[in-house]
């Protein structure tokens, strides 16, 4: 190998092939490749490049010209599992178009969940297990001594003699300030945004991670499947460190952090809250949070650091529902939170889920008019979708609940596809069709347009708003059937 060898890393299409909604999700620059690219790069002399297939909208034959025109020594590619049909075309296209010697890895929830399902493409070679910094540096690093023993590196699965042999799970890196900001200096950050609703500003938007992991045990997520319910925190001092490197060197003043429950530590949230006041940091951001760690004394200081926005996924109307969740939450939890939230002029956000286990139109009877009755800035109404590594997936799966002929495009959040999961007592087209109901009834209220139209003060305000629209068009556009 060379000694400057060529990395690879992709971000491959989705939400531009079948299934995805484009928009849905805005710009959002592939964040966790930038984190791999900087610890290896600080660790090992190598070029290092990232293609985001994804945001640039391209198409396969255009992948297959950026890959020839690289000739990676190492192609890696992160895999949501909407994803991984491309992710199997891509490898495809670069061992038998571009160069079969190209070591394609790939890594992410899907390849985490089922490693060796995922090594039986013949052209995939290694998968990453969950935390991919270290496992992904000693793997460059084996490659690059001329090496072919894989079986020290903890977390890589990969083939050997015709079988796939799987390592056991590395254990996680225990201090989150020992890994390097994001390398975003590899990124064309004029083509990020969030999306229509998250943006609050017209600046350069970044994510921000500032833990990794979440402790609850809701049965629709896949979150235990990669960080086995535990919860690490980065320094309040590292996490200020990193908002002040991005408006120096990138003048990004717009942050949307990407924690599963940032106001979790409330302690550890204030004191991040109370370094930006004390350095006078000129940003705005929003944050996800559960409503039952807001309060009063935490959001206002989190209003005064810059936050705008807070989104809950408060994910339904019926306690019924919400308990066969495991969501650990109140309906009046919600309520009292949004208020809090509202109090202190932070702009408030909540997602509903339709179609979960015990669902029926009379619970998401009740969803809909919960959502109508809270003081939100948007709510968006997703039909619940049994993630591979969630419990409702091995729930649906030994029921029969998940088509035969399913595609992994149609596990995208919001899509235009049909329900992979429809419970016995709601059917794909009742779901679709509720989904669309609840997107009219709360958007088209005279109540809510009149406040959107108040707030346009500008063009950007009036554009954003426009965005919005355009994002649930392809839900709204066909008037719902009465069922």
């Amino acid at each position: 190998w060379e000694i400057n060898m060529k990395i690879l890393l992709i971000n491959p299409p989705y939400t531009n092939f079948e299934g995805g909604m484009k928009e849905s999700g805005g710009h959002s620059m592939p964040y966790n490749l930038a984190y791999l690219a900087a610890y290896l790069r600080e660790r090992i002399d190598c070029q290092i490049k990232i293609l985001d297939a994804e945001v640039r909208c391209l198409n396969f034959q255009e992948i297959e010209e950026e890959i020839r025109k690289e000739q990676p020594d190492i192609a890696g590619i992160t895999c949501p599992s909407s994803t991984m049909n491309h992710v199997f075309r891509i490898c495809q296209i670069i061992k038998q178009n571009v160069n079969s010697n190209c070591l394609t890895i790939v890594g992410g929830n899907h390849p985490t969940i089922m490693p060796e399902k995922t090594l039986e493409d013949i052209n995939i070679d290694f998968a990453a297990m969950s935390e991919s910094e270290i496992t992904f540096y000693e793997f460059v690093r084996t490659i690059k001594e001329g090496k072919n023993n894989f079986k020290s590196i903890n977390g890589l699965c990969y083939k050997e003699n015709g079988k796939i042999v799987k390592n056991p799970l590395r254990e996680f890196i225990a201090d989150l300030d020992t890994i390097p900001f994001p390398a975003l200096d590899l990124l064309d950050l004029e083509i990020y945004y969030s999306a229509p609703t998250k943006k609050l500003t017209t600046e350069k938007c970044s994510p921000l991670l500032t833990s990794r992991g979440c402790a609850f045990n809701c049965i629709h997520c896949a979150s235990k499947a990669l960080w086995r319910r535990q919860v690490r925190y980065r320094s309040a001092e590292n996490v200020v460190a990193e908002i002040e490197s991005h408006l120096n060197k990138y003048d990004i003043k717009e942050f949307n952090l990407l924690d599963e429950h940032f106001t979790i530590n409330k302690p550890r949230a204030m004191k991040i809250c109370q370094l930006i006041i004390d350095k006078k940091l000129p940003i705005a951001w929003a944050c996800l949070s559960r409503s039952d760690a807001i309060d009063d004394e935490l959001v206002e200081i989190m209003g005064k650091a810059g936050c705008k926005k807070i989104s809950l996924g408060l994910e339904s109307g019926s306690q019924k529902i919400l308990d066969l969740m495991r969501k650990q939450a109140t309906i009046k939890q919600g309520r009292e939170a949004i208020k809090t939230i509202r109090r202190h002029n932070i702009l408030a956000n909540s997602s509903f889920m339709f179609g979960n286990i015990g669902e029926t139109k009379k619970t998401i009877r009740e969803t809909i008019d919960y959502a109508k009755s809270l003081d939100l800035d948007n709510a968006t109404f997703f039909i619940t979708c049994p993630l591979p590594g969630s419990d409702l997936y091995t729930y649906a799966k030994d029921n029969g609940l998940i088509p035969e002929n399913v595609k992994w495009e149609m596990f995208a959040p919001l899509t235009n596809a049909a329900p992979v999961l429809a419970q016995r007592n709601l059917s794909g087209d009742e779901l679709i069709y509720w989904q669309k109901r609840a997107f009219r009834e709360y958007y088209l209220r005279p109540k809510y347009i009149i406040y959107k139209l108040k707030m346009i003060d500008s063009w950007d305000i009036a554009k954003s708003i426009i965005e919005g629209i355009r994002i649930f068009i392809r839900v709204l556009i066909k008037k719902p059937k009465k069922i």
